[in-house]
């Protein structure tokens, strides 16, 4: 079964692979935040929406998911003359927002999960303010799966563990038979 968690869990290593972004391994998922050093830049990496769309009332549950992977930016600068540190953090936004994209976009083992991408949006949110100034680039995703009957809850059963089988021949015929038991 494909789940967001999942996805979420290879976009981080799309990420840190091979230094695919100016982050370099400054990558963190929800369980990993706290080892943040405090340097940047840094990406961090959530799965916050999922939207499944059914396949129809008809046959089993089935449904095309999108998960919205949104990896949120940060980057920083030394203090400049002129507020031109602002503008140094938006240079490196636009530069990690392309990174990203290229790192994660028909990464291989994303993609084998995927169905498509069905679309990407940005937001770029620099500041001025202060005297080493820190933007945020919010970077959101989608990812489109399919979900199927057997993602979903299954009744328990007995397992099988052997077949008899008897053909019924007239009389006066050697009665056929097979046995097949299978290893538990």
């Amino acid at each position: 079964m494909t789940t967001s968690r999942d996805l979420r869990e290879l976009a981080v290593q799309g990420l840190v692979v091979s230094g695919a972004t100016a982050a370099g391994t400054n990558v963190f998922s929800p369980r990993t935040w706290p080892t943040w050093d405090g340097t940047y830049p840094m990406l961090l990496v959530q799965t916050p929406d999922e939207d499944g769309q059914s396949w129809g009332p008809h046959g089993p549950p089935a449904f095309t998911v999108t998960t919205t992977l949104r990896v949120t930016a940060r980057a920083q600068a030394a203090a400049l003359t002129g507020d031109q540190a602002a503008v140094v953090v938006e240079e490196q936004l636009e530069t990690l927002r392309e990174q990203i994209k290229a790192a994660l976009i028909n990464y291989p083992p994303l993609m084998s999960l995927l169905q498509q991408y069905p679309f990407f949006r940005s937001t770029m949110q620099p500041s001025g303010e202060g005297q080493s100034p820190i933007g945020q680039l919010v970077l959101d995703i989608g990812l489109e799966f399919v979900q199927g009957p057997h993602d979903f809850y299954q009744p328990a059963a007995v397992p099988l563990t052997g077949v008899d089988l008897t053909v019924q021949v007239p009389d006066g015929t050697t009665v056929p038979g097979l046995t097949i038991n299978l290893p538990q």
